[in-house]
């Protein structure tokens, strides 16, 4: 392999990915403890603490994609 040669790697430090999981998951358990002041099923509190998880995931590296795209 060349020196010149081009490689597609993972410009997202270990500490940015932690940082936004971290956060998913902080609001998530926010989310669990909103819907179990509403007194709901555990079900009901499942899904949405882990569909906040994966929303707040989502975003979260899409910006960092979007942020890192010009490094």
């Amino acid at each position: 392999m060349s020196t010149s040669s081009t490689h597609q790697a993972c410009h997202h430090p270990a500490r940015d990915i932690t940082i936004v999981t971290l956060i998913s998951g902080v609001v998530s358990l926010g989310t669990a403890v909103t819907t179990m002041a509403f007194d709901v099923s555990p079900l009901a509190t499942l899904t949405s603490s882990g569909g906040a998880f994966i929303a707040v995931l989502s975003a979260g590296m899409n910006v960092l994609n979007h942020v890192k795209r010009g490094v």
